[in-house]
C-alpha cells in the first residue's frame, strides 16, 4: 500500500505541498508522487487576473516527505 494519497498535504525541504497523484497514474513513476505547491503568482480574476493558468506540477520519490504539521483552518 502507498504510504502517501492523493490530497495529503506534506512537506519537502521545507516547503508545503498538496498531493495530487501517485505512482501509477498517468505521468507519475512507480514509487513517486505529484506534488503541488500552490501558485502565488495568480490573481484572483475580481482583481484583474486572467484566469485560466495551468498548475506545474512536480514528480518526486515519494521517501523525501515527510506529513505537513497540522492545518490551521481559516473561514
Amino acid at each position: 500500500m502507498a504510504k502517501w494519497r492523493r490530497g495529503d498535504l506534506v512537506e519537502l525541504d521545507g516547503l508545503l505541498a498538496v498531493v495530487v497523484g501517485v505512482g501509477g497514474d498517468p505521468g507519475v513513476p512507480d514509487e513517486h508522487v505529484a506534488m503541488w505547491f500552490g501558485e502565488p503568482r495568480c490573481r484572483r480574476k475580481s482583481q484583474g487576473g486572467p484566469g485560466g493558468q495551468h498548475p506545474e506540477v512536480w514528480t518526486v520519490p515519494e521517501g523525501h516527505l515527510v506529513p505537513a504539521a497540522d492545518p490551521v483552518y481559516k473561514h
